[in-house]
């Protein structure tokens, strides 16, 4: 008869058998057998017939393991801190990945909010004729900005090119400039001259300003318009903007923002574009 007290503590301490472990923890056979030989997660072995078994208190181990294989962090990184497993090393590898994940979590939000705000204009697009100036409220919204190095002659795309590619390239790295949606601006000084030469090349977004790489509008309240392909030369939509600033007594208080969502040649080579036109106002 075999009684409690035949047994060895780490028997008893380690009975869990490997498919009533995985299922414990969720995992597979495959993985533990992995984990085992990467000696992360070591099993007790029956001397007598070779069978591993696991402790429960491993379980909370295991999903130490997979949480910070799911933050990035490579087997060997994990084996040396649980190797040597001082506090400090425990927190020097944490920090490092929690910062990676915010910083992952930053680009992908601004992701989100580059789309979000991209189909508040399209969306808001429904329910307004191209070419006609409104008053609007907008939501809270920031900008970055890369300045046109010659200003004199950046009359369109083409001759702001190398100015566009220069910003675009700053929304690639950790800054809170984003690729979309972009334009231009026009300063209102020039607007009221006729002068329609682009200043800067500019990315809205709905991410708060960091007043660093980004910046709040002065103003919420803006005088709209939408212009796209069908509609009458964009000068001519410009002019009735100020038209409309000078009528209603209203102040411009930023140049004209031009944002650009659809710029395309289709397949019968028909140029086809949509653009969102915005000056905010006191």
């Amino acid at each position: 008869m075999t009684r409690f007290s035949d047994f060895k503590e780490e028997d008893l301490e380690y009975s869990l058998s490997v498919s009533s472990f995985a299922k414990l923890c969720g995992t597979t056979r495959d993985t533990l057998r992995y984990y085992y030989e990467q000696n992360i997660l070591t099993p007790r072995v029956d001397p007598n017939n070779g069978y591993h078994y696991y402790s429960a208190s491993q379980i909370s181990s295991f999903f130490f393991i997979n949480t910070m294989r799911k933050a990035g962090c490579s087997i060997k990184e994990i084996s040396t801190t649980i190797h040597n497993s001082s506090k400090e090393s425990i927190s020097k590898l944490v920090n490092s990945k929690i910062l990676d994940m915010q910083r992952e979590l930053f680009l992908i939000n601004k992701k989100i909010s580059s789309l979000h705000l991209g189909l508040w204009i399209l969306e808001k697009y429904d329910g307004c004729k191209p070419g006609v100036p409104f008053l609007d409220t907008i939501p809270d919204m920031s900008f970055s900005s890369t300045k046109v190095k010659d200003k004199s002659s950046s009359y369109h795309a083409a001759d702001v090119a190398k100015d566009i590619s220069a910003h675009l390239a700053k929304a690639s790295s950790d800054s809170s400039f984003a690729a979309f949606p972009s334009g231009v601006t026009i300063d209102y000084k020039d607007l009221l001259k006729g002068d329609y030469v682009y200043n800067n090349i500019i990315t809205l977004s709905f991410l708060p300003a960091d007043n660093v790489d980004s910046f709040p509008l002065p103003s919420r309240r803006v005088i709209s318009c939408y212009h796209d392909h069908n509609t009458s030369g964009i000068d001519k939509t410009y002019k009735k903007m100020v038209t409309f600033i000078k009528r209603n007594k209203l102040t411009a208080c930023s140049d004209l923002f031009s944002v650009s969502l659809i710029n395309i040649y289709n397949k019968e080579a028909d140029h086809t574009y949509f653009k969102y036109l915005f000056i905010c106002v006191e």
